[in-house]
């Protein structure tokens, strides 16, 4: 490997997604919650909050996700040109069903392994440099 791939470092924050969608169904399910209590104002004002607070999670979610897809194609990409190891492309799967795993949650129990399992293979094959 002349120059050794760095890309793999935007591929490991994948599981904040994880975290990010927890809190996005908490925040959905406060804001429901509070909406249909039909209390005062009070109950109105963090309903607001329970509301942009899953927006910005999802939001942050997306962007994250976003980038693992991006930073594993390179990663990949790059470990096909100069390595060894030559990964196949159907480990941008993974981070397309990461992407998706966003706003449809229960894909995530498919991705997150799929990214584990390419990382913990990179690490076997070529190493974390």
């Amino acid at each position: 490997m002349s120059r050794p791939s760095r890309w793999w470092y935007g591929v490991v924050p994948f599981p904040l997604v994880v975290l990010t969608a927890l809190l996005s169904r908490f925040a959905v399910h406060r804001f429901i919650k509070l909406s249909t209590s039909g209390s005062g104002e009070s109950d109105s004002v963090a309903a607001i909050a329970s509301f942009l607070l899953s927006s910005f999670a999802d939001l942050v979610g997306l962007s994250v996700a976003l980038f693992v897809l991006v930073c594993l194609i390179l990663d990949v990409r790059a470990l096909r040109r100069d390595s060894a190891w030559s990964p196949s492309w159907a480990w941008g799967l993974a981070g397309v069903v990461h992407l998706v795993g966003t706003m449809f949650t229960t894909l995530l129990v498919v991705s997150v392994p799929a990214l584990s399992v390419y990382l913990y293979r990179r690490r076997g094959q070529v190493g974390l440099r």
